[in-house]
């Protein structure tokens, strides 16, 4: 008996000591993992304020518990709203922006911030130069934005414009930001064409017109709120327009149809113009109204 238990004892043994040296070794308190980091989260809101000094950047939502404070990444990723790369600079209070974040412990810490364009599509109503503030018809109701110091006026084939270039009745798309809540404009962009001609049939009851420029003919439909300028004025009627008249159309082609948004009268031409060319004629002299 004695010699049949030494070899099971010794075979106890040995397993005792196999698993103590397969257990692990206490943790190292000097070198616990830091705060679990949870799955990355979006968020969308605007700038409050931002600071390229710390790299910290406020948002506010549509409730107070939806403001957030995030920490900028040293690798975060800023893109303009045309998809362009930017950077913390380009931020700004006022700006619709979306946050990807991580949460670790509490602490929000931002890998890519994405500015999102707000933008309004209207007919101009009126311009203030006094107080610097444009309002455009959208819908079925009126809104007015501020104009930024530094707003941008982009006219037909992206070329760049002033105020000036802007004509009540025109349809125009306005981007704008919210700083402090007040629409901001930050571009304008004329989104009509422009046809000049001489008015040659006019439908009332169906709100049509045609014009005609030497061989060219247009017809237009006259959009619900297509202002027509008399006077000066952007509240007159189909009939107060006369055959032959000269104006100019500011219309959108949409799906082959020309929708007028604008008629006005056209600038008179020098009396040495040809109306049909559009060039000047010999031997008469230059700068008299016809």
């Amino acid at each position: 008996m004695k010699s049949m238990a030494s070899p099971f004892w010794t075979a106890v043994w040995m397993s005792v000591l196999t698993l103590a040296a397969e257990s692990p070794a206490p943790a190292d308190q000097t070198n616990q993992p830091g705060p679990a980091v949870k799955p990355e989260k979006t968020i969308t809101g605007t700038v409050s304020t931002v600071n390229p000094q710390d790299h910290t950047l406020e948002t506010k939502g549509a409730l107070w518990w939806m403001n957030h404070k995030f920490n900028l990444g040293d690798s975060c990723a800023y893109l303009l709203p045309d998809n362009k790369p930017g950077t913390i600079n380009d931020l700004r209070p006022g700006q619709r922006i979306q946050v990807r974040y991580e949460d670790a412990g509490g602490v929000l810490v931002a890998d890519r911030i994405a500015q999102l364009a707000l933008r309004n599509e209207g007919m101009v109503k009126a311009i203030d130069p006094v107080r610097h503030t444009l309002t455009i018809h959208v819908r079925i109701q009126d809104k007015t934005f501020q104009l930024a110091n530094e707003c941008q006026v982009v006219l037909r084939n992206d070329q760049p414009g002033t105020l000036a270039d802007i004509q009540p009745g025109e349809h125009v798309t306005v981007t704008y930001e919210l700083p402090g809540h007040q629409p901001t404009a930050r571009q304008i962009a004329q989104t009509s064409q422009s046809f000049t001609g001489a008015l040659v049939a006019l439908d009332v009851p169906d709100r049509t017109v045609k014009a005609q420029d030497g061989l060219q003919t247009k017809k237009f439909n006259l959009a619900d709120h297509c202002a027509i300028v008399v006077n000066g004025q952007l509240d007159g009627r189909l009939d107060d327009l006369k055959p032959n008249d000269r104006l100019v159309f500011s219309y959108d082609v949409i799906n082959g149809v020309n929708i007028v948004s604008r008629i006005a009268p056209a600038p008179v031409p020098p009396a040495n113009t040809d109306l049909t060319t559009g060039t000047l004629l010999p031997g008469m002299p230059a700068g008299m109204g016809y």
